[in-house]
C-alpha cells in the first residue's frame, strides 16, 4: 500500500498523526505500507531566523491563557502515543525548508520516515532547533546519511523549488492542513485521527472498495496524482 503523508516538521498534530498511524498499521501485518513524506509550509513566510516560540503560540492559538491550554492538551495526547512533548524547551520556531530538505534526502536511502520521526522528535522532544543546519546534519548522520550528501541537499535550490511546487500543488487543490493522508491516491483523511478511524480507512483502501461514506465528513477527494516516485 502506498501511503502519502502531508506534513510540516513543527506541526505537533503531524507527529501525533505518524504515532497513530503507526499504531493501526501494528494491527494491520499484513499491509505493507510505502510510505512518502510530502512537503507543507504552515509558516510559508516565516523570515530567517524564525521567530520566538513563545511569540508564535501566542500568535496562533490567540493569548497566552488559550495557547497553554491548547498546549497542556497536546502533551495530554502526546502522552496517549507515547510521546512526551517539551514544549518549554523550545526556544525558536523556523522556517522547515532544511528540514523538508533533509527528509527529502533521506528518501533516496530508505530513511525518510527514520529521519523524519527524528526531526519531528529532536524539535518537540528535546527541543532542539530543527532550522540550525548542524542539528539536521546530526540528525542525518545518526541516521546513515553522508556528511556531504547532508551538506548537498541543505544547500540545494532546484530542490528548494521541487519541494515548494508539491506544496503549492497540494494547497491548489484543497488541502488545508496537516497531517493528510492519501493512501492509494484514491483514500484521503485529513486530521490526528485515532487509529480505530485509521484502521477502518487502511482496510478500505487495502479491499480498493470505493465507498460514499469516505468522501463525506473529514474525509476529502483526492489530490491530484502526484509521480509515484519522489526527485
Amino acid at each position: 500500500m502506498r501511503i502519502a503523508i502531508h506534513f510540516d516538521a513543527i506541526c505537533p498534530w503531524c507527529f501525533i498523526g505518524h504515532k497513530r498511524l503507526a499504531l493501526a498499521l501494528a494491527q494491520r501485518p499484513q499491509i505493507k505500507p510505502t510510505i512518502i513524506w510530502r512537503p507543507y509550509f504552515l509558516n510559508p513566510d516565516l523570515p530567517d531566523e524564525g521567530i520566538a516560540f513563545s511569540v508564535y503560540v501566542e500568535r496562533k492559538f490567540g493569548g497566552t491563557q488559550r495557547a497553554q491550554r491548547l498546549l497542556t492538551t497536546l502533551e495530554e495526547i502526546g502522552r496517549s502515543v507515547g510521546l512526551s512533548f517539551d514544549f518549554k524547551a523550545i526556544r525558536r520556531v523556523p522556517p522547515t525548508m532544511p528540514a523538508h530538505l533533509l527528509i527529502r534526502l533521506a528518501h533516496r536511502s530508505g530513511k525518510q520516515t527514520e529521519v523524519a520521526a527524528a526531526v519531528f522528535a529532536a524539535h518537540f522532544l528535546q527541543g532542539h532547533d530543527i532550522g540550525d543546519f548542524d542539528v539536521l546534519r546530526d540528525i542525518g548522520l545518526a541516521s546513515g546519511l553522508s556528511a556531504p550528501r547532508i551538506a548537498e541537499a541543505l544547500a540545494d535550490t532546484d530542490m528548494v523549488e521541487t519541494l515548494r511546487a508539491e506544496a503549492e500543488t497540494a494547497q491548489h487543490a484543497g488541502t488545508l492542513g496537516v497531517p493528510l493522508f492519501v493512501l492509494n491516491d484514491a483514500f484521503t483523511i485529513t486530521g490526528a485521527h485515532e487509529p480505530e478511524v485509521l484502521l477502518r480507512l487502511l482496510d478500505v483502501a487495502a479491499a480498493g472498495e470505493e465507498d460514499n461514506h469516505w468522501k463525506t465528513g473529514n474525509f476529502t477527494p483526492p489530490l491530484p496524482r502526484f509521480p509515484p516516485t519522489l526527485p
